[in-house]
């Protein structure tokens, strides 16, 4: 089977890093090919990309009615002859020219749904995004759930920190109107503030359009000696040092799937998340993780100063670890991704 992954740019987020693994499986049985669209790449991700992936950047510049690199995108689309192609987010699909089998995976809530009656095959990364896909309106959509390398985490041995200090990570788009990190930062502000409670320093490891926002808010709230900006760090990165982490938080105000919670569980790092879509399936609604309520403050900290005083219940952590490799391995992604592409073949 000939797949072709089209997508806007591969820049730094979990659809990325959800696709760098899905290609990376589908290579070792099918001829793969990645499309980028416009001029967002971030290298590091790309080379994380195998070889066998044939990857062509058309490198528009975004919003640009470039008929050239339009042209350039379909002739290269021709030149592959893909069995099916695939789309990963809104809009895609309207550039592309001729008789395709398309299909896309929703990613997330929230999504305008115009194209979708277009799609041959649509569908979602977890059972919250097919309900609300529903809602709209969409009920003929298949759960494929999204999958990540659960063996190349390197996984904690400890439990607490010998010093008392938690090292509390966040990982994500520093992105606030949807990744919440201004609802984790106020949670802090209350314990440090109100609590006394300032055995913890937080890690936000990423870079987005919010961060200099957030770096005011940190300082608005006195909080600076507790927060660490670190920036961008590569999945190598990720893989090798989230088990140095005492307690991950995903504060998203909505999220599809979360792909770092999971992550987190591969790591065997205690997960605390907002009790919303995505997140919540992934820890099996409270059996895998602790939980909060979605943009509580209040609610957050309170969780927080439990886990702060040793009260996280790491019996969880094995089972969390068994749970995420057996059903959210990216090897049964890519497989299921490959039995669904032909079924739309066969039609």
């Amino acid at each position: 089977m000939r797949i072709a992954h089209v997508v806007w740019g591969m820049e730094t987020g979990g659809v990325e890093t959800m696709l760098v693994n899905i290609i990376n499986e589908q290579v070792r049985t099918e001829k793969v090919a990645l499309f980028i669209i416009n001029d967002f790449v971030e290298e590091t991700i790309i080379n994380k990309i195998s070889s066998k992936c044939l990857i062509k950047k058309i490198n528009r510049k975004p919003g640009t009615k470039d008929y050239y690199k339009i042209a350039k995108l379909n002739f290269h689309l021709l030149l592959f002859r893909p069995d099916i192609i695939h789309v990963h987010s809104y809009q895609v699909s309207t550039l592309l020219k001729g008789k395709w089998r398309i299909v896309r995976t929703i990613h997330n809530t929230h999504n305008k749904t115009d194209e979708y009656p277009k799609m041959d095959a649509l569908y979602a990364i977890s059972n919250a995004v097919k309900d609300y896909t529903a809602k709209q309106g969409f009920t003929n959509v298949t759960v494929v759930d999204n999958g990540i390398d659960v063996n190349s985490f390197i996984t904690k041995k400890n439990s607490t920190p010998k010093d008392g200090v938690y090292h509390i990570v966040q990982v994500g788009r520093l992105f606030s109107s949807q990744k919440g990190q201004d609802i984790l930062l106020n949670a802090l502000g209350i314990l440090a503030n109100k609590r006394g409670i300032t055995n913890f320093i937080m890690h936000f490891i990423g870079t987005g359009k919010s961060e200099d926002d957030l770096r005011v808010l940190t300082s608005e709230l006195r909080i600076s000696d507790y927060v660490v900006f670190e920036g961008f760090k590569d999945q190598d990165f990720i893989k090798s040092n989230l088990c140095k982490y005492d307690v991950f938080i995903q504060p998203s105000r909505y999220e599809g799937f979360g792909l770092t919670v999971a992550e987190a569980m591969a790591a065997k790092v205690p997960v605390l998340v907002s009790d919303i879509e995505g997140p919540m399936e992934i820890i099996a609604y409270g059996k895998y993780g602790m939980h909060f309520k979605n943009a509580d403050t209040e609610n957050l900290a309170d969780e927080l100063e439990t886990v702060l005083k040793g009260g996280y219940d790491y019996n969880m952590i094995e089972p969390a670890y068994e749970y995420v490799k057996n059903y959210y391995d990216v090897s049964i992604t890519a497989k299921r991704y490959i039995e669904e592409y032909k079924k739309v073949i066969n039609r």
